[in-house]
């Protein structure tokens, strides 16, 4: 049984993380070929198979139906029933999944990031390197089927291609700063005008099982699959961005007495002009007052590792994030020393299996390493996660 691809590295390699970021994060496409191996120690077609029996999870808003560029309503393949919940749902029916996959309809499945210890290994993987929110989609297609027409996603894609073959075809166009609203996404605009804002074609490559193809958000593309049932994940990273900050800011100012306040009549122009101009300053004082910034960087923060929030028994889950880049270990003689973004510092020899262990993950628990160094003293562990803390080496999550 393979095992879990469990870091970024590995999920990138034989590429580094640091030529990575340098090279091609939200700057261009990179293909990784890789082998069977690395696509089975993340996901299978097996797997797959598992989630679709799992029919109580499924709605009409998460598995979707897809033929050539057209995706099919909730009405052309599912029934109305109950979920879990008690709340009405259309739910996918099985004969007519069955038949419109015989006509070469695609399978999309959405946000499965946690459904399996794979999939969720690889999505924290990419979590912790970028420290974005991550998502998942499962795309089963059928040879010479279409299933989405040339378009650009609101999110960088890292796809993993499973099971089968399949052509994607990048482009040179790029649309700048897309958003999942109105005005900034793909369905916002006609296939004219895609046609003609994709451009020229940047890159062609077949994906084959354990291939890696990574573009940037806003990049055009399309795919199409050369065998039946081809197999692969989607896995999107979605940025915080100055809108986030602004909406965190806003829902903040009912605190402030003047935003409480009635505005005044539209028709009376200088007494509105005046009120506006008093929220104006009286929003640049509050800006100026509060410590937002900081504020917000732990809102962002919780924001992006909120995946990782579960339920363990019998005790709480304590996680911590491995934060590489800007990370170097340097060996001088029996001792090495870290150098990290916020300082160095220096670790005895007898803590290299701790530290080394750590620094081989991008994310672990506390009760994993306890598991791991149950014969080290409890204040030794504890004064290696302080030190590697205040370095920013660790972060507490």
């Amino acid at each position: 049984m393979s095992e879990p691809i469990t870091t970024f590295s590995k999920l990138l390699d034989p590429i580094t993380v640091d030529e990575f970021f340098t090279d091609y994060y939200d700057q261009k496409a990179l293909h990784i070929p890789g082998t069977p191996g690395k696509a089975a120690g993340i996901f299978s077609w097996d797997a797959f198979n598992d989630l679709l029996q799992r029919t109580a999870i499924w709605s009409d808003r998460s598995f979707k139906l897809a033929l050539d560029g057209t995706t099919l309503t909730a009405g052309q393949y599912c029934e109305a029933t109950v979920n879990r919940d008690g709340m009405r749902v259309m739910r996918p029916v099985p004969e007519k999944v069955v038949e419109y996959l015989g006509q070469g309809a695609s399978i999309v499945l959405d946000l499965v990031e946690t459904l399996s210890p794979g999939l969720r290994a690889a999505s924290e993987a990419i979590q912790m390197a970028t420290g974005c929110r991550v998502s998942c989609n499962v795309y089963c297609s059928q040879q010479a089927h279409q299933a989405f027409p040339s378009h650009f996603d609101t999110m960088d894609v890292f796809a993993i291609h499973i099971e089968g073959k399949k052509t994607w075809r990048i482009y040179e166009g790029r649309f700048d700063g897309p958003l999942e609203r109105p005005g900034f996404n793909q369905t916002s605009f006609p296939p004219d005008y895609h046609d003609k804002a994709k451009g020229n074609l940047a890159m062609e490559v077949e994906l084959n099982p354990g291939d890696l193809l990574y573009f940037p958000k806003g990049m055009y593309h399309d795919a199409l699959s050369s065998t039946d049932n081809c197999l692969h994940l989607s896995f999107g990273t979605t940025e915080t961005t100055g809108l986030d900050f602004m909406r965190w800011f806003t829902d903040g100012l009912d605190q402030a007495p003047l935003f409480r306040k009635s505005m005044p009549p539209h028709d009376d122009v200088a007494a509105h002009n005046k009120h506006i101009e008093a929220l104006r300053e009286n929003l640049m004082e509050i800006l100026q007052q509060t410590d937002a910034a900081s504020q917000f960087r732990e809102e962002q923060r919780s924001r992006a590792f909120a995946m990782l929030s579960s339920v363990a028994v019998p005790d709480a889950l304590s996680h911590y994030r491995v934060r590489g880049r800007g990370v170097r270990v340097v060996r001088r003689g029996s001792e090495w020393r870290i150098t990290a973004p916020e300082g160095n510092c220096n670790m005895p020899a007898d803590a290299d299996g701790v530290v080394e262990w750590m620094l081989a993950r991008d994310h672990f628990e506390r009760r994993e390493l306890a598991a791991q160094f149950s014969d080290v003293n409890e204040q030794t562990i504890l004064d290696i996660l302080q030190t590697l803390s205040s370095v920013g080496v660790l972060e507490a999550l």
